[in-house]
């Protein structure tokens, strides 16, 4: 395809969150030895920051991922660097006559003061305590991660030690690394670390804290050569999981996954704090134990390979990393106004996650109509960013909007189309062809309210994600590809025990019938395995209370739903 010329415009809103580590991240001018020194300065000693990334930046609220980034410099730095930066990462020196406990679990020692700049009272530090002791319950008893490894008596024995301090720039807390004991006998890349809590938390960022920290201590003990997004994902979405009523994820809101969809999923400060949406589908479709499994992956291949251990993890559930990221497209669009309980993902907080973001120039009521990715370049897709296209049917019943796409040529772009209602619901996904990046896609128009395309860009590259696209209207015969009809047909409806559920598949392939109820919930699965093409029928065998559920079917890259009504 073409490259047009685009004028770069300034918008009157914020696009990124600007923070004294990303200022550091993003500054191309700094040496190994600079960077490493700067991002730990950031968390530990502001007054040695140079000024530029201090005034007028946001708050780093988390100071691991500075710590862990800076780590992953180490082989590129000098030894007289390398030295100052693990002094500085160290155990801190508190400002007062150093106390300490063990907490009431046994596993943690707390460390705190009751002078100076890191006084906290006994009481403070002893709610600390009373945290992390349910992070480690939950996390590596109810959950079953990994604990921890010792520390080799660093801390005065081999209790995990957690010190209540002073921390500078509102940060809340940290865990680091840095220094810290590599068993010699492991065979993965595991270390010890150190949780450092600031002194005057209020009690709901006490919780969320400890739940994030502790997560962070249980990833370095799997791989801590892993990069630092995925990290901050499974740190914000464990909040979450301990703190259910808390719902802090959801002040980075803004910053993430449904209000910036063109940045890609591996992408930073504040991104991946609002991108905690992804391992939170991962464990809502596959449970818990698949984001335990990713890091599981991580720990059996030495050095870094987050890509693969995510690959090889929804391999393990039948799927893949591609057909798992469109799902993800999907799941990311139909939240808010859109939310409603068709997509066997239970999430009774989708519906709070305000509305994800349409640019005005994707947003379609009129055909024929063409555009392209914009004129504005800090919306320009990152890889596996996504740009939703919004086409309104109302006006356009009984025939077929055409979708003619080209993306940039030479890379791999990957296309996903939604169709809805207010009862039904459609999705699936193709691969664009290889090397021109075009894809022709028609869809039927008869009784949907919306039809949703999104273009994936899929490409490790630097290179600007351009594309160009034509929708249409035909009552005509339709060209290009088309959504494959699963042909899910509830037979009768109300449906009662002995009721026959029929569905069509267009290919051989694993299907999964399952009846979800009006919260998201799993709760019958009526069909799960490998399945020829052709026409299926499942009797249902009762067993759930009368009311309206969704019947969801899923087949290879494509997902359809149908309401129904259950009597008992």
């Amino acid at each position: 395809m073409k490259i047009a010329l685009v004028t770069l415009l300034l918008l009157s809103v914020s696009v990124f969150a600007d923070t004294a580590f990303q200022r550091i991240e993003n500054d191309q001018n700094l040496t190994a030895d600079q960077r490493a020194l700067y991002l730990v300065y950031s968390v530990v000693d502001q007054s040695r920051l140079p000024q530029q990334y201090l005034t007028g930046a946001d708050t780093d609220i988390c100071g691991t991922p500075a710590l862990h980034e800076a780590s992953l410099l180490f082989d590129q730095i000098s030894s007289s660097t390398l030295d100052e930066v693990l002094s500085l990462a160290s155990r801190p020196a508190l400002s007062g006559s150093p106390q300490s406990f063990v907490t009431t679990g046994g596993h943690f020692r707390i460390h705190y003061t009751l002078t100076g700049i890191d006084a906290c009272a006994l009481s403070y530090a002893q709610d600390i305590g009373n945290y992390v002791d349910y992070a480690w319950s939950e996390e590596c008893g109810t959950m079953n991660f990994i604990t921890p490894p010792p520390d080799n008596n660093i801390g005065g024995d081999n209790l995990y030690d957690v010190y209540v301090a002073h921390l500078e720039g509102g940060t809340l807390g940290y865990t680091s690394s840095g220094g810290e004991y590599k068993p010699p006998d492991s065979t993965h890349s595991c270390s010890a670390s150190h949780i450092v809590m600031g002194n005057d938390l209020g009690v709901n960022h006490q919780k969320v804290t400890t739940a994030h920290e502790f997560q962070h201590a249980i990833q370095m003990s799997y791989d801590y050569e892993e990069p630092t997004w995925f990290m901050e994902n499974c740190a914000v979405w464990m909040e979450d999981q301990l703190w259910d009523d808390i719902n802090d994820y959801l002040s980075y809101y803004s910053s993430g996954a449904m209000r910036k969809p063109y940045r890609g999923i591996d992408d930073g400060a504040m991104y991946w704090y609002g991108a905690s949406y992804w391992p939170r589908m991962i464990g809502l479709m596959y449970g818990y134990e698949a984001v335990r499994e990713v890091w599981e992956d991580c720990a059996a291949t030495t050095g870094p390979n987050m890509w693969d251990a995510l690959d090889e993890m929804f391999t393990a559930h039948g799927s893949s990393f591609e057909n798992g990221f469109m799902t993800y497209g999907l799941w990311r669009y139909m939240v808010g106004p859109q939310w409603y309980a068709s997509f066997d993902l239970f999430d009774e907080e989708a519906d709070t996650w305000g509305t994800p973001l349409v640019f005005s120039w994707h947003n379609v009521s009129t055909l024929p109509f063409s555009g392209d990715q914009g004129a504005y370049s800090q919306y320009l897709m990152d890889t596996y960013g996504i740009a939703w296209l919004k086409v309104k049917l109302e006006d356009y019943q009984g025939g077929w909007v055409q979708l003619d796409f080209d993306g940039r040529d030479n890379f791999e772009w990957d296309m996903g189309v939604i169709l809805f209602n207010d009862n039904n619901m459609q999705f699936a996904w193709y691969d664009c062809d290889e090397p021109s990046g075009q894809i022709t896609l028609a869809v039927p128009t008869e009784g949907w309210d919306y039809a949703i395309f999104f273009p994936a860009f899929m490409t490790n590259t630097s290179f600007t994600a351009n594309y160009t696209f034509e929708l249409s209207f035909t009552t005509g015969i339709q060209e290009g590809e088309t959504p494959g009809d699963l042909g899910l047909n509830p037979g009768s409806n109300p449906v009662t025990a002995g009721s026959e559920l029929n569905f069509t598949l267009p290919s051989s392939g694993y299907a999964d019938l399952s009846v979800v109820d009006m919260t998201g919930r799993r709760v019958a699965t009526l069909f799960s395995g490998e399945a020829d093409q052709g026409l299926h029928s499942v009797e249902f065998q009762g067993g759930l209370s009368s009311g309206t559920y969704f019947v969801v079917l899923r087949h290879e890259n494509s997902v359809e739903t149908a309401r129904v009504s259950i009597l008992r």
